[in-house]
């Protein structure tokens, strides 16, 4: 008798096991994402090239158990017209530190997905509190630009 309902409880965790190990391999737990920050850009230790400007970032962090984690939306920053002309590829995160998501941030043509207009390095975290894109979309191509989610120059070097 006891070796009966013990053999059901078993049977019945390891089924219940499995069923779970499978939600949450293949759940992508899902996040949307519509956030507007203030942001100021500037090339690499200049400050005055600082520019005010905004990011919009609007879409869906999927964040699944034991795979890699890709944002799908789009990434439009006010005075860069070709990313609001234009359609981003998924960005997958590369690498994750200290809460931060680092993925490649690449702009295509809409008609045609691989033909690429520019791409360029985007941090973030997952709520999209701070975000900053590093690139050569400035006119001084040799030097690196960065887009980052504060308010003055000040405050991007306390960060």
């Amino acid at each position: 008798m006891v070796s009966k309902i013990f053999k059901a409880a078993l049977y019945f965790v390891i089924v219940f096991g499995i069923v779970t190990l499978f939600i949450l391999y293949f759940y992508k737990f899902p996040q949307k994402v519509d956030v507007v920050r203030p942001a100021v850009s500037f090339y690499e230790k200049d400050s005055s090239s600082i520019n005010r400007t905004s990011i919009r970032v609007s879409g869906t962090l999927y964040r699944p158990f034991f795979r890699q984690h890709e944002f799908k939306g789009t990434v439009t920053i006010d005075g860069f017209d070709f990313t609001k002309q234009n359609s981003t590829l998924p960005t997958y995160i590369l690498d994750k530190n200290n809460g931060i998501n680092m993925g490649n941030l690449v702009y295509h043509k809409p008609s045609k997905p691989w033909d690429f207009v520019t791409l360029g390095t985007i941090w973030f975290d997952d709520n999209f509190e701070h975000i900053n894109i590093a690139s050569n979309w400035g006119e001084n191509k040799k030097m690196t630009y960065f887009i980052v989610s504060a308010s003055s120059y000040e405050e991007v070097e306390s960060i």
